[in-house]
């Protein structure tokens, strides 16, 4: 039998869970084979599934456990959205805190047991993983991006186009076709350059997310 990975993260779905290792493995070695990946990451099919009483309270009591992470998405609710995430993280820890700071919460139980949390894009503003990866972007790629949001603002009026909700998923694919090799899917637009993983959102994310897991860096630590 595998041996239980003791870092866990929670995520809301496949883009999740298939992108951050790309991001991630810009600051630390991620591992190639499941059995050596620093963190094992579950997708949830979705906010009400990751959200859903006891999912959080089970996972929780996974045996060898020593740290997990929540990420959810902002979307437009970001104060609801923080405040259910932070109710289902007190039944599991107490003293769990009450505000989110910009670098992510990361709390650590009376028996030891690391938890953090992190609202995307940048636990303060509405949006989701794909409005992170929008605030990645090289400055010799903002014309392109600024074409691709302009084309889908243009389409949004036309029977059969993307909601309103979908705002930032629609501006990043369409950006992502043009690019070349065109058509990159989420997680290798971050192998590919299509983003960048070093501007300083990504290393705010990165800090907590290797102080959460207690990972080393993969080279020098970040200033």
């Amino acid at each position: 039998m595998p041996k239980q990975n003791p870092n866990l993260l929670l995520v809301e779905g496949k883009d999740e869970q298939y992108t951050l290792p790309f991001l991630m493995d810009e600051y630390v070695v991620w591992g190639d084979k499941k059995e050596d990946r620093v963190v094992e990451i579950k997708e949830h099919d979705g906010l009400e599934n990751l959200l859903r009483p006891g999912v959080i309270e089970a996972e929780s009591k996974t045996p060898g456990l020593r740290s997990f992470g929540v990420i959810i998405d902002a979307n437009d609710e970001f104060d609801s959205r923080w405040s259910r995430v932070r109710e289902r993280c007190r039944r599991v820890a107490v003293g769990f805190p009450d505000d989110l700071p910009t670098g992510g919460v990361i709390h650590v139980t009376p028996d030891g047991l690391r938890i953090g949390v992190w609202v995307m894009p940048d636990n303060r503003s509405r949006g989701m993983l794909e409005t992170f990866l929008s605030l990645l972007l090289i400055p010799e790629r903002l014309p392109l991006w600024s074409f691709a949001r302009e084309s889908c603002d243009r389409a949004s009026g036309i029977a059969g186009s993307y909601t309103a909700a979908h705002r930032d998923k629609a501006h990043v694919h369409t950006y992502l076709a043009w690019v070349e090799p065109p058509g990159l899917s989420l997680p290798y637009s971050i192998l590919r350059r299509a983003f960048d993983a070093r501007l300083p959102l990504a290393e705010n994310f990165a800090r907590w997310f290797m102080a959460l897991y207690q990972i080393a860096p993969r080279t020098t630590p970040l200033p």
